[in-house]
Order: structure tokens, then C-alpha cells, then sequence
């Protein structure tokens, strides 16, 4: 049945209304068009498989001596042994945990994961934070317990943001001492901040053999150019974050992005395999599906969808961000913590992850009476309104 439009006739109401319709849908089409362009122009080409089954689904870990398949396993949110196991038995060979995830129960976790048999079958890496020597080596010595492993294959310096942190004097010290003792085999680094430096630090420096950067199909350019770099140079580069922050998608989709997400990072010859999180088999079931896999039109309108439902609130942990707050707020770590809890759906690491920065006042908690926010974010998100919320709900 027709509506009148108050103040109109049915003809002149139902012109407009076809009017502001089409308008709508071309509005909607330009939209959608633009999102295409962009990640069709951001999209690194893909790496063509070869024939046959199993096509391109392991790869050379820079100078480790490590190959890998290209879809690891990211243990950080993993309760379940049994997810992990289910996984290597599916050709799943990297496992990557940290001793502060679950507040270290995690390592536990992964340890009894890799009982009967299954530690051989993987590269194991784990992480620590700078620190003095001492303390350094006896947090690795400590996770060595936890894994009930003799020995860690990388060892990852967690969560560096600077070439002044690649080049830290307690953290080279403490890790040449571990590789001579035969504890780890090989260190790297991790990055959610200043990426492109760390990674081209890493590449310059040259004694961190890996780097485990956050990189997905919202990532910058820079970035991008900076990982196929680092492994034509040799670094092992491994992709987190590689889902964009895995947000759900509408009930009965028949298109779910993650399989394409992660087809979009392999595109990037420079990645060598991947950790999303994973914590059932079906979610294991659905990743694998990427290996081999070739970044194609339907990925990328299936991306280009997801896109427009989280660009409003999916930070890309570029770091442009960084320094601009006049009140010293870790914005993209605010955000990270936020979409740990509505993306992740992971409630407890979001508290953590937040109200650590309460320790350091890097907090949102001048959001909420600032005048006006200083921040410009290169994907235009409104970062006020989007800390505040991860405030009141995390703080």
C-alpha cells in the first residue's frame, strides 16, 4: 500500500519517495564502489599457487631454518587443549602463545596441548618483555616450565614500538645468553605500535630473526611495501590482527570474511604464516580453508562488506595517532582494548589490556571531560567518542 508523505499528494509523495530511493541506492552503489576501489588498489598481488592440492600452504620463515604452513595458530584467547591439538592434526605447525596471556596460564595451556607427541610436530614461539638480564632470563626459564619444553624455538621481545627498543643492550644480552644455553633457538620481535619502523629496524639491524606484526587487508600502504621487503631481505614475518578484529557478522551470512581476510595477507609474499586466534574446531575448520588459498573479486566484495559494518570502530593500529593527545592517551591501545571486548568478545583481556595503561596514565579517562579531541585518525574514526566507551566499559 502506498503512504502519503503529510503535506503531498500520492503522486507528488510517491515521486519523491522514487527520487530519494534512487538516490539512495546510487548513493549506496558509489559506496560500495569506493570500498571495492580501495581494496583493490590496496591488495598486494596475490602469490600465484602452483597446481595441484596443497598449493602454496607452507612457506620459508626468513633465516630460521623454519618452514611453515601459512596458517598457524594464535593460542593468546584458547582455553581448550583439545582446539590446538585438533589443529596440528590438520597441518597447523606454528603455535604462538606469551607468558602475561591469561596471566601466563595460556603457556599452560599450550603446554598441555603439546603433550604426547604433538611438540615435535610444531615451531613453538612465546614471548618477553625487556627487562634487565636477569629478570629476562628467568621469565624465559619460567615459560620453559610452563611449556614443559627443553627448549623454545623463537623467542619474541613483546610489544616494541622503536629501533631504540630493536637495539636494546639488556634485551640482546639476555637473548645471546639463551640461544648459547640452547634454551631458545632463535629471537624476534613483536609490534603494535610504530610497525613500520620495527620493521624496518628488524631488517636493518639484523639479529631478531622474525617480526609479528599486526597487518590486515585495513592496514596502510607503507606497511605493506615494508613486510614484502623485510622478506625479500630475509626477515620471518608473521601476521596478526589478521582479521580485522574478527568482529561477528550478521547471523545466516553467507559469506564470512575470515577465510578472506586471511587470503588478503597471504597475498603478501613477504608474510610467511599467520596466527589468527582461534577457540573451537570450527573456527579451526574455517581458517585452514585460506592456505593455498587465492585472493579473488568475491574476497574482495566479501571484505569490502565487512569493512563498511566495522569501519566505524575498527582501529588499524597504525600509530599515526601517536603523541597527538594532548593528555597522553594510548589511543591505539585504548582502541585495541575495546576491540578485544566487542570484536573478540574476550571480556577479560579487554579489562587488562586497558586498565594497564591506568598504571602508566595512558587511560581514556580525560576523554570524557575533553573540550575537544586533538586526534586526527587516518581512517576517520571518532577516537573520543570510541575511548570514552572503551573507558566506561573496561576501566
Amino acid at each position: 500500500m502506498n503512504e502519503k508523505i503529510p503535506g503531498g499528494g500520492n503522486g507528488c509523495g510517491n515521486g519523491r519517495r522514487r527520487f530519494l530511493k534512487a538516490a539512495g541506492m546510487a548513493a549506496a552503489a558509489v559506496a560500495a564502489q569506493s570500498l571495492l576501489s580501495r581494496l583493490a588498489a590496496a591488495a598486494s598481488p596475490p602469490v600465484a599457487p602452483a597446481a595441484g592440492p596443497g598449493a602454496d600452504t607452507s612457506r620459508i620463515l626468513g633465516g630460521t631454518g623454519f618452514r611453515v604452513a601459512t596458517i598457524g595458530f594464535g593460542a593468546m584467547t584458547t582455553r581448550d587443549p583439545d582446539v590446538i591439538r585438533y589443529a596440528i592434526d590438520r597441518g597447523v605447525d606454528y603455535v604462538d602463545t606469551a607468558d602475561c596471556y591469561m596471566g601466563g596460564e595460556n603457556e599452560r595451556i599450550v603446554g598441555r596441548a603439546l603433550e604426547g607427541g604433538y611438540r615435535a610436530k610444531v615451531v613453538l614461539a612465546t614471548k618477553v618483555h625487556i627487562a634487565p638480564p636477569d629478570k629476562m632470563i628467568a621469565s624465559v626459564e619460567n615459560s620453559l616450565r610452563s611449556l614443559k619444553v627443553d627448549v623454545i624455538d623463537i623467542m619474541q621481545l613483546h610489544g616494541i614500538s622503536s629501533e631504540g627498543e630493536v637495539l636494546d643492550g639488556n634485551a640482546r644480552e639476555a637473548l645471546s645468553k639463551l640461544i648459547g644455553q640452547g634454551k631458545i633457538k632463535v629471537a624476534g620481535v613483536t609490534t603494535h605500535g610504530g610497525q613500520e619502523t620495527v620493521v624496518r629496524a628488524v631488517m636493518k639491524h639484523g639479529f631478531y630473526k622474525t617480526v609479528l606484526v599486526s597487518y590486515n587487508f585495513r592496514s596502510e600502504a607503507a606497511l605493506t611495501g615494508a613486510i614484502r621487503e623485510a622478506g625479500e631481505a630475509g626477515v620471518g614475518v608473521i601476521g596478526m590482527k589478521t582479521q580485522a578484529g574478527g568482529y561477528p557478522v550478521a547471523a545466516g551470512s553467507a559469506l564470512s570474511p575470515h577465510p578472506a581476510a586471511l587470503a588478503w595477507v597471504l597475498g603478501n609474499p613477504g608474510v610467511a604464516t599467520t596466527i589468527p586466534a582461534m577457540v573451537s574446531f570450527a573456527q579451526v575448520d574455517e581458517n585452514i580453508t585460506a592456505r593455498g588459498k587465492r585472493f579473488g573479486w568475491l574476497d574482495r566484495k566479501t571484505l569490502a562488506r565487512y569493512e563498511a559494518l566495522i569501519g566505524d570502530r575498527h582501529c588499524t593500529l597504525c600509530g599515526v595517532c601517536s603523541g597527538h593527545c594532548p593528555n597522553g592517551v594510548d589511543v591505539s591501545a585504548v582502541l585495541r582494548s575495546l576491540t578485544y571486548a566487542e570484536g573478540y568478545g574476550q571480556e577479560t583481556l579487554a579489562r587488562e589490556t586497558y586498565r594497564a595503561l591506568g598504571e602508566i596514565d595512558r587511560s581514556a579517562a580525560a576523554c570524557g571531560s575533553c573540550g575537544g579531541c586533538a586526534v586526527r585518525c587516518r581512517v576517520a574514526l571518532d577516537v573520543r567518542s570510541l575511548a570514552s566507551r572503551a573507558h566506561a566499559a573496561l576501566s
